[in-house]
């Protein structure tokens, strides 16, 4: 029959294995404020892109407006002057 050996965790082991824990916690931390920074990155230029095709969008729906007003106003004049 095989017997276990325990293990002792010694004050120094488990100092090590923190030392090694915070390590891989700052690597993890890093990595997260770095895609944080592409990620607002990324949204401020979709954000600016959106504004520039959201402000295309509005002057065509001005151009459109107007002519629906001009179309009507003609038709208006026509049918009294006509």
């Amino acid at each position: 029959m095989h017997v276990m050996a325990r293990e002792t965790w010694t004050d120094q082991r488990l100092d090590d294995l923190a030392k090694r824990m915070d390590a891989g916690f700052s690597e993890v931390k890093e990595e997260l404020r770095s895609n944080r920074a592409e990620l607002k990155g990324e949204i401020a230029a979709t954000r600016a892109e959106l504004k520039g095709d959201i402000d295309a969008l509005s002057r065509k729906f001005d151009r459109l407006t107007i002519t629906l007003i001009a179309a009507l106003f003609g038709m208006v004049i026509t049918r009294y002057l006509g």
